[in-house]
């Protein structure tokens, strides 16, 4: 009898293995430099679980996995391997995209819209907000205004904050307008996790 019931129980725990799933990002699409995050679902059989790649960095969090491919590769294979038994589970293949381009916004005015106030605001770069890469991060290097509207030219600033001489200048430009709405476009340049700089250049009304 207590045979039988280890076969059992040994069945068991491998038809659970086996019914491992990967909870995997859309379109079987990874992107390049990002840590693409991965959720196993096997209840406390997930304990024994690992993915492995070659040509990714893979790495645990809390209830996940993260992979972040690094290299010019245009696939990458995972593989989700069972540590308790030593056995590969199942092998999963990857498309690697660079990061989509990234909309710039000023405070939460996104580009294309009305800037409703310049005081305190700050360039941003990043994804809207119900995007599935929210945490790509981007860090402002510099940015540039221009516009017709504005007399004088003015200097790239260092950082992301809009700053008291931008706010003058779009202001003035503004009253000159008869306190009629101006545009003005924004040059920015922005560093990704991936490590990449990219430089947009994006409109806003005022």
């Amino acid at each position: 009898m207590k045979i039988v019931i280890g076969l059992i129980a040994c069945l068991i725990s491998s038809m659970s293995f086996g019914q491992i799933a990967l909870g995997m990002p859309e379109y079987n699409v990874v992107y390049r430099g990002y840590d693409n995050k991965f959720e196993i679902g096997a209840g406390e059989d997930s304990r024994f679980v690992v993915l492995e790649s070659t040509q990714a960095e893979v790495f645990r969090g809390d209830s996940c996995f993260y992979v972040r491919p690094n290299g010019p590769e245009k696939t990458i294979t995972i593989t989700m391997k069972n540590l308790k038994e030593n056995k590969v589970l199942r092998t999963y293949e990857y498309r690697v995209l660079n990061l989509p381009v990234p909309s710039v916004y000023v405070g939460s005015a996104l580009e294309g819209t009305t800037v409703v106030t310049l005081d305190q605001a700050e360039v941003r770069v990043g994804y809207e907000e119900n995007a599935v890469l929210q945490s790509a991060g981007f860090d402002v290097i510099s940015y540039e205004v221009t516009s017709v509207s504005i007399a004088n030219p003015l200097p790239a600033i260092t950082g992301s904050k809009i700053t008291p001489e931008v706010m003058e200048a779009l202001t003035k430009a503004k009253a000159a307008n008869k306190g009629n709405q101006i545009t003005f476009n924004l040059v920015v340049q922005a560093k990704g996790k991936d490590g990449l700089i990219r430089k947009r250049t994006a409109a806003f009304i005022y």
